[in-house]
């Protein structure tokens, strides 16, 4: 009985890390991340998605929107799918914002896990190696930065998944490619397009390989084409619906990044700013492993379609001044299998005993430890720690109420937050020694200096604070000091 309690963890595991139940795992570890990871990884997440759906939702006036509302430079493609999503709700009496951001990050589960399985279905056939299958596998469901990648209702994730899906169906298919793949991948990719127009630059290395290597003839490629366009043309529809006016968006977004040059006034960095990025953010010496593969998989294996698709992505983003790592994130889904072709090639050419090398078998099981540590943090982590405190606010005060501050306003970030305020939330700015309150009506303060209101209000309660009072207990060498934290009370006048 002894040896059959000390035997059933390892076995428990074993079963559960069968390639056939992984996706079921997956999937689960996907809709629990999309869950607790609230708020948005950028401000354009926000912003060019939320706060322009909330304009045409008339919550967010025109004059609190960023400058590429009146640009025309954004896509409305996402923001109508925000509008359709809160009249949905509204069907059913609600209007919490929160509760539609969380179904807004479900679809980009159902899409990225979609995206996952298909090429999965399109590539693991073609490797023998179990060890080889299955890493393949977890790769393409537990890497936490493509996990956290796979959640978010952004236009990287969202272009990128589209990409994938309609390049998964082509591989798939790769040796007859028949007509109604064609259709079906041209859609995706003009919807692709229309999200990110940047994904233009992984179609193109498609087209080419699909044209030079696969010598697919001309009449299939203008199929997918023609597929393509009217999707396009569906998208500038949309944005005619968005702005009251014919607009080309991708057209105002090259003229206004590009050639006057609006991108670089965020900054602009050398060529090699995404390798080196990449090489601390994604956690040496492991990060290695992802600048490696694709330099690999494109110079070893010069008719891999995987290389064609990646390299003028690449390279035409190291050339752009202004450079953000998000801006890489459409082509995150293709790494698992750029990581396991790469391996691959190394045990041909160099080394077919790589495998089963004992130095192999200790990095792998670091990079396994190491990362499923950040995998767990980023499953239950906020995307924005600051959310919480609009959640707090909208959940207690279902009346009108003014919220004021000292100079620093919560909701105002770059541009002002509506999308998650109550209708009857007031923002009464900054106090003064001239404002004044009502006597008949309690009030917010929101603040980062606590003592601004313990002092001029004693009859006030904390309703919210970034950090628990118990995290006090440990405040070591005054870290809590250096860390901005915000508190809101609920002041009687």
């Amino acid at each position: 009985m002894a040896d059959a309690r000390t035997k059933a963890p390892s076995s428990f595991f074993k079963r559960t890390l069968q390639i056939d139940r992984l996706p079921i795992l997956g999937a689960l570890v996907l809709v629990v991340t999309a869950y607790f990871s609230t708020g948005f990884h950028h401000w354009d997440e926000h912003f060019q998605i939320l706060e322009f759906a909330g304009y045409k939702l008339g919550i967010t006036p025109a004059k609190d929107l960023p400058w590429e509302f009146a640009a025309r430079i954004r896509p409305a493609l996402q923001p109508m799918i925000v509008v359709l999503s809160h009249h949905l709700f509204g069907l059913f009496g609600s209007s919490d914002p929160f509760a539609i951001t969380f179904f807004l990050r479900l679809l980009s589960v159902a899409l990225s896990f979609t995206a996952i399985m298909l090429m999965l279905r399109a590539f693991l056939p073609e490797i023998s190696d179990e060890r080889l299958r299955k890493g393949f596998v977890l790769l393409s469901f537990f890497l936490w930065f493509a996990l956290y990648n796979a959640v978010r209702f952004s236009s990287e994730n969202w272009s990128g998944d589209l990409f994938v899906i309609g390049f998964a169906l082509l591989m798939r298919d790769r040796q007859t490619v028949p007509l109604r793949t064609l259709v079906i991948a041209g859609a995706l990719f003009g919807l692709a397009f229309t999200i990110r127009s940047q994904v233009s630059l992984m179609i193109f290395g498609l087209l080419a390989w699909l044209l030079f290597i696969r010598k697919v003839n001309i009449s299939k490629l203008a199929l997918l084409l023609v597929s393509m366009l009217i999707m396009v043309g569906v998208g500038i529809v949309i944005d005619r619906w968005f702005y009251g006016e014919w607009t080309l968006t991708v057209w105002n977004y090259f003229t206004e990044n590009i050639l006057h040059g609006k991108a670089n006034a965020f900054g602009t960095e050398p060529w090699y700013t995404y390798v080196s990025e990449a090489l601390v953010r994604l956690v040496p010496p492991f990060s290695l492993v992802f600048i490696l593969a694709p330099i690999i998989l494109i110079c070893i294996d010069r008719r891999n379609a995987l290389g064609w698709v990646i390299l003028p992505f690449i390279l035409v983003h190291s050339m752009i001044g202004h450079k953000e790592i998000r801006f890489l994130f459409p082509m995150v889904g293709l790494l698992p299998v750029v990581i396991v072709q790469a391996i691959e090639l190394v045990r041909i050419r160099w080394s077919p005993s790589l495998l089963d090398n004992r130095a192999w078998r200790i990095i792998v099981k670091a990079f396994v430890v190491v990362y499923a540590v950040f995998l767990g943090v980023i499953m239950f982590k906020p995307a924005d720690a600051q959310i919480s405190l609009y959640i707090t606010v909208y959940d207690e005060y279902q009346q009108p109420i003014t919220i004021y501050n000292f100079g620093e306003d919560p909701y105002f970030r770059v541009a002002q937050f509506h999308f998650y305020g109550r209708p009857d939330l007031r923002m009464g700015g900054a106090i003064t020694d001239s404002t004044t309150f009502n006597p008949k009506e309690n009030f917010l303060v929101a603040t980062m200096h606590p003592a601004d209101v313990e002092t001029r209000w004693p009859d006030r309660k904390l309703i919210y604070a970034s950090l628990p009072a118990w995290v006090k207990h440990f405040n070591f060498n005054g870290w809590l000091e250096r860390t901005d934290q915000w508190y809101v009370y609920e002041v009687k006048p």
